[in-house]
């Protein structure tokens, strides 16, 4: 593991020290992130460690600039939801600036890539543990997918996401989960 990667995990773990993700420190998802992220290179692996940091602390821009180069705090920056007063109106906002992004731009290619291994983190991690959140990423897929998908750029980890959000789906469809949900 490189230097750079190591300072971009241990920042991100003491910025984000008293934060939870659900019963497990915030540093859990960080990572899982940062594992899904990791075929597509360093700056990703960096991205996704530092992806919640301007939206979850009182980290700025520049400071990541300063530690990691333009590049990270820039694709860092595109993944940040935009402040808005409900979560409806900050993931339509962030939808925006996503689906105008050219991959071929390396701080956009590294946002988009990132952007989808974190919803892919947070959809499996929903799935197992807060069904009202998955329902809420079920809710949200079309919408998300829209503004990141794009072709040949981690094809594999959209059939996984689109998988497990049909299975979702599917499954609420069942008659038999019907009635276990209205036993339950």
């Amino acid at each position: 593991m490189s230097n750079r990667l190591e300072k971009a995990r241990e920042w991100a773990r003491v910025r984000h020290a008293l934060q939870r993700y659900g019963a497990q420190p915030y540093r859990c998802h960080l990572d899982h992130v940062e594992r899904i992220a990791a075929p597509f290179g360093e700056q990703a692996r960096i991205v996704a460690q530092l992806h919640d940091i301007l939206e979850d602390t009182a980290t700025r821009v520049d400071e990541i600039s300063a530690l990691f180069g333009p590049t990270v705090a820039r694709a860092v920056m595109l993944v940040t939801d935009p402040r808005r007063p409900s979560r409806k109106e900050r993931k339509r906002a962030l939808n925006q600036r996503l689906i105008a992004l050219d991959p071929s731009d390396e701080a956009a290619w590294l946002a988009l890539v990132v952007k989808t291994c974190d919803r892919l983190a947070n959809v499996i991690a929903s799935s197992e543990h807060s069904p009202p959140r998955f329902l809420q990423y079920q809710r949200e897929h079309g919408g998300f997918r829209v503004a990141v998908y794009r072709p040949g750029l981690c094809d594999h980890l959209w059939r996984e996401l689109d998988g497990l959000i049909d299975a979702g789906q599917q499954a609420d469809r069942h008659p038999d989960h019907q009635l276990h949900a209205s036993i339950s």
